[in-house]
């Protein structure tokens, strides 16, 4: 006989902490309790989910009570169901503060805690930010419990982000706060002809339908591009497809991909060039960028000029003033933007990068940027960089963080005075800095940088240094 689960009657909580991957801490009944969307200092009422390893994960019902310090009303229409903006609920100042200081709990009271922590550092707009967005089309939309007891229609045609955990619902914003103007109104043009459109979106579960992705891209300079993902279609498409890309206002370049694959996501064979041109420009501080619909880039500029900054007064640190003799090794390099923005005070840059595509973007942009003393190798980074000497590393390893033989054979290269440890999940960078610890180094300097505002993802930069 199958045992019942135990039930849990809701309760409220107090959130008194920011943790990692942005979930809001609390405690019940002495026990640590996570709840995804719970901004701290705020008093919510929770519904009591699975405990996992001691901890209770919960589910947000209701606000019960804003913060005291810092709290604000959410901006977004759709707060709490795209669930994409958690810490809508406090002032950009009061988060960042609550980002440091989860950022700064990862690393005290684990060995040597002696270093420098730098004050959060971030663009000054916590709105608008975002050059590039995915969204999707489909037949159903997640309503909220409200809607459902209000009778809400479930099924249609709609366009918008994917509902946490639900691949096959729709939530639909014509207005996200993180989006520019700019393509907001590309969204709403797009959606007005969605309603009369003589095809039907995907169907994730049937396979059936027509539309699939949108893919939008805006540069700080106002240009932009539009990219439509469809299934597969006989020549009746063509004229739809045209005319709406002659609707789209103020593009720069209007793409259409076809894709037979099954799996949801935005990928496929271009079609046609509906408008204009198949490429957008940006500019990251001094640097020029060619984007085309599959480069990868930064998607915050500002921030990321904040961030490259970071990195740059890192590598920088107590070295001799016009010292320009060193060789600068860039690990998980992408396309070459952290290693080309550093190259005019290095006497050579090494880029290292296991995609073929990024590598071959790096060196376009080098080109470009008429960059002459930056070098990317393809390959894996513990393969490609033992051939290669270096005087200063930054390494800006995927969210995982570093392999477990990066990690132990990085700090074992000879001639490397400083390591700049980039991580997008700080967490990561917490682990390493163990490894890097037992095998003589020390983190000297931590900094924190807030490149996703209204959100609970941070930037961590660790500046390593052998141990003294």
């Amino acid at each position: 006989m199958a045992r019942r689960k135990k039930y849990r009657p809701p309760f409220e909580m107090l959130v008194e902490s920011l943790g990692d991957r942005g979930v809001g801490i609390g405690h019940h009944d002495g026990h640590p309790v996570h709840v995804r969307g719970a901004a701290p200092g705020t008093t919510i009422l929770v519904h009591a989910g699975r405990a996992r390893k001691g901890i209770l994960h919960g589910r947000k019902v209701a606000l019960i009570s804003g913060a005291v310090d810092g709290g604000v009303k959410p901006k977004c229409g759709v707060f709490g169901l795209c669930g994409g903006c958690t810490l809508q609920e406090l002032s950009l100042s009061a988060q960042r503060r609550e980002k440091q200081r989860m950022v700064e709990s990862l690393f005290h009271g684990k060995g040597e805690d002696k270093f420098i922590s730098h004050q959060i550092e971030g663009d000054e707009h916590g709105w608008e930010y975002r050059n590039k967005f995915e969204l999707t089309f489909g037949v159903k939309r997640y309503l909220s419990d409200e809607d459902m007891a209000a009778g809400v229609t479930m099924s249609g045609r709609f366009l918008g982000f994917h509902a946490p955990g639900r691949f096959d619902r729709i939530v639909e914003s014509s207005d996200c706060g993180l989006m520019p103007e700019g393509l907001r109104e590309v969204v709403r043009v797009v959606k007005r002809h969605l309603a009369k459109s003589d095809f039907e979106p995907w169907n994730v579960h049937e396979h059936t339908g027509f539309w699939r992705h949108l893919v939008l891209r805006q540069t700080t300079q106002g240009e932009k591009m539009v990219v439509f993902y469809t299934a597969p279609s006989d020549d009746s498409a063509v004229g739809e497809m045209r005319a709406l890309a002659e609707e789209l206002p103020g593009v720069d370049g209007v793409l259409w991909y076809e894709n037979p694959r099954v799996a949801d996501a935005a990928v496929g064979e271009l079609r046609e060039v509906l408008r204009g041109r198949e490429w957008i420009t940006e500019r990251l501080g001094s640097l020029s960028f060619k984007l085309s619909p599959t480069s990868f880039f930064q998607t915050n500029t500002k921030g990321a000029e904040v961030l490259y900054d970071v990195i740059r007064r890192a590598a920088l640190k107590d070295r001799p003033e016009n010292s320009k003799d060193e060789t600068l090794l860039d690990l998980y390099c992408g396309t070459g933007s952290i290693g080309l923005s550093l190259a005019g005070h290095f006497s050579s840059v090494v880029g290292v990068e296991l995609n073929e595509e990024a590598v071959e973007d790096a060196r376009a942009n080098a080109v470009r940027n008429e960059v002459g003393n930056a070098t990317f190798y393809s390959g894996a980074v513990r393969d490609v960089a033992l051939d290669l000497g270096a005087d200063i590393i930054v390494v800006d390893p995927p969210r995982v963080g570093l392999h477990p033989k990066v990690s132990e054979w990085l700090p074992s290269l000879p001639n490397v005075s400083r390591i700049v440890y980039v991580a997008c999940k700080p967490a990561s960078l917490a682990r390493d800095r163990d490894i890097f610890q037992a095998a003589g180094w020390k983190m000297s300097d931590l900094w924190t940088v807030d490149m996703f505002p209204q959100t609970g993802h941070v930037e961590a930069v660790g500046l390593f240094v052998r141990g003294v």
